[in-house]
């Protein structure tokens, strides 16, 4: 008979796997800053930072670089952080990934539970056909549930986008300057002093026409190693209804790192 706090942690572990592949399945780049917002909240200041690089030789010939940096800060009123990441694999002489991103944001609060946010946005992604993306919004954010162990929030933006697309199709999907209704739920849970759970999700419907719409969900969980020493799982899933007709709808990515923190 397995001691009750083997069948916690290992109820706790499943949840934890239940909640990134849920989240990650259900859904353009996004990022997930909940877990920062918090960190500032109680520390004025907060910077996450991963890097990974890999290189082979001999039956496998190349490089595989990721790397991200989050910084953010707040005053009395004030949230702003800038968000950014890069990923980029060359194997066999092939490139396989190639991708950059970078994301800004200020938030005002304009009272308990509501802020209004302002962003801008710029990225690349030559396996999507990305060639450059910008786009900037504004718009509200409000404090839907506001607890110790779990909160939720619920923001909606007017947003203008701009895609270049990199295509041999004469006239690409996707291709042009849109403006887009922007909704999004974010969400924390910390079912344990060591581990964070939190997801983003957004719905970007085309205000002139609904049924060009894209979905994107950024989902994680965070264990706390040391003060300064965090492993992720993180999951992104996204569904574009226009794209080129050689790039697929929808999208995931899993992906594991080890993150520093102060």
């Amino acid at each position: 008979m397995l001691p009750s706090r083997v069948w916690s942690r290992a109820a706790l572990f499943t949840t934890v796997l239940l909640f990134v592949v849920t989240f990650g399945e259900s859904a353009h780049a996004q990022v997930n800053v909940e877990p920062l917002r918090q960190q500032v909240t109680e520390h004025q200041f907060g910077a996450r930072i991963a890097v990974t690089t890999t290189s082979y030789a001999g039956n496998t010939q190349g490089v595989i670089f990721g790397g991200s940096a989050l910084v953010g800060g707040r005053t009395a009123r004030n949230f702003g952080y800038l968000d950014l990441s890069g990923d980029y694999s060359k194997l066999g002489g092939i490139v396989s990934v190639a991708k950059w991103f970078a994301h800004l944001r200020h938030n005002l609060e304009l009272g308990p539970g509501c802020w209004w946010e302002e962003y801008a946005q710029l990225e690349s992604d030559r396996f999507r056909r990305v060639q450059l993306r910008e786009l900037v919004g504004v718009g509200p954010r409000f404090a839907l549930a506001h607890s110790k162990p779990f909160e939720l929030f619920f923001g909606s933006s007017y947003m203008v986008e701009h895609t270049e697309i990199e295509s041999s199709d004469p006239d690409p999907r996707g291709q042009g300057t849109f403006e887009r209704w922007s909704n999004y739920i974010a969400l924390t849970l910390k079912p344990d002093e060591r581990i964070l759970l939190s997801s983003v999700n957004y719905v970007q419907p085309r205000i002139d026409q609904f049924s060009d719409y894209k979905v994107l969900s950024v989902s994680g969980v965070a264990f706390t190693i040391t003060k300064h020493l965090q492993s992720h799982i993180d999951s992104t899933a996204r569904y574009e209804s226009v794209t080129p007709s050689d790039v697929r709808r929808a999208d995931l990515e899993l992906k594991s790192s080890l993150e520093v923190v102060f």
